[in-house]
């Protein structure tokens, strides 16, 4: 995967415009057209850094391709690219928004429960 390409995959994961990850990464939308064209083919260690920083993707990822794509967000090296994802997205949330997060996933949690601890009736 080129450059371009990688450039390309965080701002459609990211739901962002050209202008927006330009501003993100301190640089010219002109700068960040010229990377998703591929008339430019390299970036420097600072802007992938930013990018790491500001976003979680991995610096050497940006600079040339080799995985892991996210930067190591957890003891767990087994974590798949979703799961990571997540969690990226909760580093940026505000704490409010953390806690119906968690308050969603414990009501599916005992939902889960309720429907494990149901027991099938014997007809007599």
């Amino acid at each position: 995967m080129e450059l371009k390409e990688r450039i390309s995959v965080i701002i459609k994961e990211n739901h962002l415009k050209q202008k927006e990850l330009a501003a993100l990464m301190g640089v010219t939308e002109s700068y960040v057209s010229t990377l998703l064209s591929g008339r430019n083919r390299n970036i420097s260690v600072s802007v992938a850094n930013l990018i790491e920083e500001k976003l979680g993707y991995n610096a050497q990822w940006l600079l040339s391709g080799d995985e892991p794509k996210y930067k190591q967000l957890s003891k767990n090296p087994n974590l798949s690219d979703v799961h990571r994802q997540v969690i990226l997205q909760l580093e940026k949330m505000p704490e409010s928004e953390i806690k119906a997060v968690l308050a969603f996933i414990n009501s599916l949690d005992d939902i889960e429960k309720s429907f494990s601890s149901e027991k099938p009736q014997n007809p007599s």
